[in-house]
């Protein structure tokens, strides 16, 4: 939808069956829900759905004044084979000073694993990520939010590596279903 022109629809294909949305350039199709469709086609590991994602990036629609705007630069650098180093270390200091923010931070040190090629690192960031998952969630009503139940960045990032690096997850979570990661 963000690659084609305003004021045209774009075809989308959802579960065998065609559908028809009108093209955006706005906050349908800005930086948030860009990193959720990055998100879901990492998850479920269709090339075909990660590449018009990269394609558009995440100020294709909108600029991103979040606390996310680094790591989503970063992601996407990787994504699109840029030296995602210079990107990550400026995720990396960005989500140092927003961790008292009241926000749940990006899995920075995660994809920076992910990024040095570190394994082990991985998952042991892995599990900081997913604690830090819960321990935001169990604040006040936080608990209800829609995003409580599973961390879709965590667990995008855990299904890439073991898809494009072959790295075992030996973290077991709630918050990593087995059969998704599978």
């Amino acid at each position: 939808m963000a690659l084609a022109e305003p004021g045209t629809e774009a075809e989308v294909t959802i579960d065998g069956r065609t559908v028809r949305y009108p093209a955006t350039r706005g906050e349908a199709s800005g930086p948030g829900h860009w990193q959720l469709a990055l998100e879901l086609a990492l998850i479920t590991g269709a090339r075909e759905d990660l590449a018009p994602v990269v394609l558009a990036g995440p100020t294709h629609s909108a600029a991103d004044r979040s606390g996310y705007a680094s790591y989503r630069v970063a992601l996407h650098d990787y994504f699109r084979g840029v030296d995602p180093l210079p990107a990550t270390e400026r995720a990396l200091r960005d989500a140092a000073k927003a961790e008292d923010g009241g926000f749940l931070v990006p899995p920075v040190v995660l994809f920076s694993q992910l990024v040095e090629g570190d394994e082990t690192s991985f998952n042991l960031a892995l599990l900081d990520a997913l604690e830090a998952h819960r321990d935001h969630h169990s604040v006040a009503d936080r608990a209800t939010d829609t995003g409580a139940p599973l961390s879709l960045d965590v667990l995008a990032l855990a299904c890439h590596a073991r898809r494009s690096r072959g790295w075992a997850v030996h973290v077991e979570s709630p918050y990593l279903p087995a059969r998704l990661l599978a």
